[in-house]
């Protein structure tokens, strides 16, 4: 990935992820909607999916969307600090936010999920 967009994705990957080699693709099956997948490169094989888009428009969008989602997640890494549930809502949302309402449901059921019958954190 020589370009501009492609040299920053893979910059954080490296960051996120560690040393390597990464797979990093945009896949379709209907040629109508189209996600970013990365994938560590181990030569002879690929590992599981590290990470996925949502669901995007055309190729390019999918490239962009995985270029925002990486950015931002390498900044909260290079920060130090844990990722926050407004950083992983930023991450995380999808295109333009849209799943954003249904992470949210998941945090709340997560959390309420977590506390033992007594109100206290498990």
């Amino acid at each position: 990935m020589s370009s501009p967009q492609g040299q920053r994705i893979q910059a954080s990957c490296v960051t996120i992820w560690g040393s390597g080699d990464y797979d990093i693709d945009v896949e379709t099956d209907d040629w109508a909607s189209y996600y970013a997948v990365v994938k560590k490169d181990f030569g002879s094989s690929f590992g599981p999916p590290l990470t996925i888009t949502g669901i995007c428009q055309s190729e390019v969008h999918a490239w962009s969307e995985l270029d925002r989602m990486l950015g931002l997640w390498a900044k909260v890494i290079q920060s130090g600090e844990p990722m926050t549930e407004e950083q992983s809502l930023e991450i995380f949302g999808g295109p333009n936010g849209r799943n954003k309402p249904i992470l949210r449901q998941f945090f709340a059921e997560t959390k309420k999920r977590r506390m033992e019958p007594d109100g206290k954190s498990t």
